[in-house]
């Protein structure tokens, strides 16, 4: 394999041959990978914010053994939920690997969360304890968190950090729950996806262990409620590399970021990135590997603008990452996704569950090569586990095409969803927030096409009697939807096209809409870079 710009050789991709083994094997848990690391090595950096403070891996641990003491005291034990709202930081880090070797669970949330979005993770999570900056404290009180014990934490440091270290630890084991990943509610209210440290470990490999080292450095720019944002700290406590932190992605600050940070691996927001103005010295930094967002064209535009190697990864919170495109294809005009990794088997299967053949889009399934290594319940929800997992298949939902080569294509979400800069928004619970408006009388929420962000919510609403005003529904909106899900287009229409049996023909009035004739809210263009 070669290097598309630079030329040079780069090692054989195929080096995790037995994934269940490593994933499964107890010294790959994070807790220990980074306990190992802080014995052998503690000066060696670890993490670093892009505000300047630094924690070194025996730092780190020291840290680790505060919080776990800390959490002890607050009566946190064994199988009790902490819900926490801290952004990409030392404070992040460090609480999800204490929760661990406490035999706690850690369950991140959004805090652009609002109204019912916000109580349903609250109520679901059944957490007792919640974790926050103190900008969102007040958020958690509004939200009717009563019987929610709530500390604040500041980004110079909580009150974890003056405790007396703890003395023993107990390491999670692999098969143990290492979080609860909230989806984004793509069928209605998100479901808590229980993550195994196990899957977490089978992360490493997405990038081959060979093509990395201690001299490598992840730039992670992702929150915490996503996998993303947790991927960099599992695949750098691997090799002993170093991971900077910053709270919020900044497309202007990335660059700058990369280069001060000495960053060489990332997940970007590629179009984001795309849309600064270019510089001569774009090329000019230390990056080698990055992660896309699954549009080609725009991914070989970053490669040659950046210098870097891009690769393309398909997966979900439910599945991790079982497929990786790691060269880019002569034609980057289809929906490539790549091959699938060492120990995953995938199927693209009709509705009935029979295979279909090569070129004939189907719904995609995937099979780990352990148990553990996809989701290991749905919190709460025995029935949609057993749904999703049925004969250890996990259905993504996600329409694909197997290719005579092996490699696949993505064809679309099976399911009413729209993507936006990465985020998943379920059209229907947006509709049933809308539905309930006085000013509306029935609506239809679409994805419409953007080149920044990759789709824009657009919502069609038939006005009730009393009539709508678009400015107003939407600043009523705003107090109740995350800010990812606001629209970016309000039409108003005299009906909705429906089927026989009363569905809304969401097809049909994707290809009639007149995009030009939608209100837009002033903040729209400022929204499509955040």
């Amino acid at each position: 394999m070669t290097h598309p710009l630079s030329g040079e050789h780069l090692p054989d991709p195929d080096d995790v041959a037995d994934l269940a083994a490593l994933a499964l094997d107890p010294a790959q848990v994070v807790p220990r990978r980074v306990a190992a690391w802080a014995e052998t090595a503690p000066a060696l950096p670890f993490l670093t914010e892009v505000t300047g403070r630094q924690a070194s891996y025996g730092q780190a641990w020291d840290l680790v053994r505060r919080w776990v003491s800390w959490l002890d005291d607050l009566g946190v034990r064994p199988g009790d939920r902490i819900v926490s709202m801290l952004p990409a930081s030392v404070d992040a880090a460090v609480l999800w690997l204490a929760a661990g070797c406490i035999g706690g669970l850690e369950v991140p949330v959004n805090p652009a969360l609002r109204g019912v979005f916000l109580r349903h993770v609250l109520s679901d999570s059944g957490a007792r304890v919640c974790l926050v900056r103190p900008e969102h404290a007040d958020l958690l009180a509004s939200a009717g968190s009563d019987g929610l014990q709530v500390v604040t934490v500041d980004r110079d440091g909580g009150p974890a950090n003056h405790a007396t270290p703890a003395s023993a630890l107990r390491f999670p084991a692999p098969a143990d729950p290492s979080c609860v990943i909230y989806t984004s509610g793509t069928t209605g209210l998100p479901k808590g996806v229980v993550i195994s440290w196990a899957q977490m470990s089978a992360l490493i490999g997405r990038i081959p262990r060979r093509w990395l080292s201690q001299q490598d450095c992840a730039y992670l720019c992702h929150p915490m409620f996503h996998v993303t944002g947790r991927t960099p700290l599992v695949v750098m406590s691997d090799v002993g590399g170093r991971v900077v932190l910053r709270e919020r992605f900044s497309a202007s600050a990335f660059l700058e970021d990369i280069r001060a940070g000495g960053c060489t691996t990332t997940t970007a927001y590629v179009g984001l990135i795309l849309a600064v103005p270019e510089r001569e010295d774009d090329a000019d930094n230390p990056l080698r590997f990055v992660f896309g967002q699954a549009n080609l064209s725009l991914s070989a535009r970053f490669a040659q603008r950046f210098g870097a190697h891009v690769l393309e990864a398909y997966g979900s919170t439910e599945i991790g990452f079982p497929i990786v495109l790691r060269t880019p294809p002569p034609d980057l005009g289809h929906r490539w996704i790549g091959s699938p990794r060492a120990g995953y088997s995938v199927r693209v299967v009709s509705p009935d569950g029979t295979d279909v053949p090569d070129g004939i889009a189907g719904e995609l399934w995937v099979r780990p090569p352990a148990r553990e290594l996809m989701l290991l319940e749905y919190l709460n929800q025995p029935d949609a586990t057993a749904t999703a997992t049925a004969h250890g298949w996990y259905r993504t939902g996600d329409a694909a095409v197997r290719h005579e080569n092996g490699s696949y294509t993505f064809v679309d979400r099976m399911k009413d969803t729209i993507r936006r800069n990465g985020e998943n928004i379920s059209s229907a619970a947006i509709e049933a927030v809308i539905a309930a408006d006085p000013a509306v009388a029935e609506c239809a929420v679409l994805g419409v096409p953007d080149p920044v962000t990759g789709q824009e919510v657009m919502v069609v609403a038939v006005p009730s009697r009393a009539g709508c005003d678009p400015a107003e529904l939407y600043d009523r909106l705003c107090d109740q939807l995350p800010r990812y899900a606001l629209p970016s287009y309000i039409l108003l229409a005299d009906a909705v096209p429906r089927t026989p049996t009363n569905k809304i023909r969401k097809v049909e009035l994707r290809e009639s809409v007149d995009l030009s004739a939608a209100w837009r809210p002033a903040d729209a263009q400022m929204r499509s870079t955040t």
